[in-house]
Order: structure tokens, then C-alpha cells, then sequence
């Protein structure tokens, strides 16, 4: 099948915006969300969770033709938005956007946009945290997938349509080697490995409901076999996480060799970082 050029993909990561709603430390007032944001050992632990999972999962795409835009606040202290400048000169698919305090679509849909070209009719917007990684052919995927949409009219510009996949593995860094990796498929849209057809000047994207809600409000499309994601759990998530009870465990092994095929990541490094940030930071 031919590939559209009237579409962009271009994913947003929130990272540490300092907004109005949609964080838990948002149930501070600003001052005190501020501090808690940008505190020291936070902002090292989040960077670390960046700069080793979900940045090479991105930079080992097979399709490359893709933006990631960093989605920061006008609050955000000059030390940590040095240290994003420079991934953007080692990473050249990321953006970064900074912006003031906003709501979460008002400000994702100026993100979308501070990454579109000025000509693409569609965007096809992802999302992803800071601490969460995609498979390497994620990008290729939706491509695909949205292409095919769009040229059989379930996507229009007054249609939009979100691209969902379901399965994924759920890491949790605090318990046993062999208690870590679970596999599981999603029995509602997860915001992470999910993306929505748009129109860059659209009222909508992928952030505008909350992604359980996602099915009731937009048509979607779903994969509940691949496996397209990690999610990680360690204790310092800035959403409530945990491990789906229908979840099966997956042997070490297996799961490490799917992270290096699959997603480009490698966990015995991760996890001696990880602790390293953590012991620094203590």
C-alpha cells in the first residue's frame, strides 16, 4: 500500500509540566506543586527514566519520520531545560515546547502543532510518559494503520479516530527478578501505544478524554496481540499504577530478550542506573 503524505505522526510527552489539572502533585497549590516537580532527586530520577527508556525505544524506530515534543512549563528551572536542549542535538525526531500553565488539551494541541510542518491536512498524535517505552515499530505501525483509515473514510477531517494497542508488558522494578515482567492485553485503551487521527487545527487529540473513556467518545481501532509497549512501575510514578489482576507473569529471560528485539532497551543497565539515581539521590 502506498504511503499518504497529506499525515505527520508526532507524539507529546508531558514532562514535568507544570499545568492546570491532570497531575497528582496538581492537588498542591502551584507554589507548592512547583517545588515538588522540580525538586533535585525527582527531576535526576525522571531525566534517567527519559534518557534510558523512553528516548531509545524512539531512536531505535524503524520508521524514523516522526517528532516527539517535550511538552515543558515556562516554570521549569534552566538547569533541566539545558540538559533537554541537549538531547535535542543528540536526538533530532524531538521538539521541545514551553509553554505557561494550561489545561491538558489546550496545551497538548499547541504542542501538536509547534511539530506540524504547516501543510499535512492530518496529524496522527501519540502519547507517552517520560518512564514508558514503545515497540521499535511502533511509528511503522500507526503509519500504516492510519494510512489505511483515512483511505477507506473511517478517518476524515471531521472524523477522527484513535489507533489502540493493547498489549504490552508491565515492569515492575520494585519486586524479585522473576515477580518483574508481566504480559498483559488491555481491556480498554491505554493512553500509552495509543494515537489519534486529527486535523491540526482540530478541537481533539489524543489527550482531550481520559483513556478509558476513549472507546465511548471516538472510533477505534485495536491490536490486542503485539506486544507494543512497556509500562514500568517504581514507586515514583506520577500516575496510580499497578499490576492488572488478569496480568501473567513472564520468566526474566523472556522478558529481557523481548525488551532488546522489541523495544530497543536494555534491562540489567536500566536497573543498575536506576538504583544508582535512587542511592545518589539519597
Amino acid at each position: 500500500m502506498t504511503t499518504r503524505n497529506d499525515k505527520q505522526i508526532i507524539g507529546v510527552c508531558r514532562f514535568s509540566y507544570l499545568g492546570e489539572g491532570g497531575f497528582q502533585t496538581q492537588n498542591q497549590d502551584f507554589e507548592k506543586a512547583a517545588r515538588i516537580l522540580y525538586d533535585v532527586p525527582r527531576m535526576l530520577r525522571r531525566f534517567t527514566y527519559f534518557e534510558n527508556i523512553c528516548l531509545p525505544s524512539l531512536a531505535a524506530q524503524t520508521d524514523r519520520d516522526f517528532f516527539l515534543v517535550v511538552l515543558i512549563g515556562d516554570t521549569m528551572p534552566f538547569r533541566w531545560r539545558k540538559r533537554l536542549k541537549g538531547l535535542m542535538e543528540q536526538y533530532p525526531f524531538l521538539e521541545v515546547c514551553t509553554l505557561e500553565a494550561a489545561g491538558p488539551l489546550n496545551s497538548t494541541r499547541r504542542a501538536f502543532r509547534r511539530a506540524w510542518n504547516g501543510t499535512a491536512t492530518y496529524i496522527t498524535g501519540f502519547r507517552i510518559d517520560d518512564d514508558d517505552a514503545v515497540a521499535c515499530d511502533y511509528i511503522a505501525r500507526t503509519r500504516e494503520i492510519s494510512d489505511q483509515l483515512l483511505t477507506l473514510g473511517w478517518a476524515d477531517t471531521q472524523t477522527p479516530a484513535a489507533i489502540c494497542f493493547h498489549r504490552g508488558i508491565y515492569w515492575d522494578m520494585a519486586r524479585p527478578e522473576e515477580e518483574q515482567f508481566w504480559d498483559f492485553s488491555e481491556k480498554e485503551p491505554l493512553g500509552l501505544a495509543s494515537a489519534m487521527i486529527t486535523t491540526p487545527e482540530g478541537m481533539t487529540n489524543i489527550y482531550r478524554w481520559n483513556h478509558r473513556k476513549l472507546a465511548s467518545q471516538v472510533r477505534c481501532w485495536i491490536d490486542p496481540n503485539e506486544y507494543m509497549f512497556v509500562r514500568t512501575l517504581h514507586g515514583h510514578n506520577d500516575s496510580d499504577r499497578s499490576i492488572p489482576p488478569d496480568a501473567r507473569v513472564l520468566p526474566a529471560w523472556q522478558a529481557k530478550k523481548l525488551f532488546r528485539e522489541r523495544f530497543g532497551l536494555m534491562p540489567n543497565r536500566l536497573q543498575a542506573l536506576i538504583q544508582q539515581t535512587t542511592d545518589d539521590a539519597t
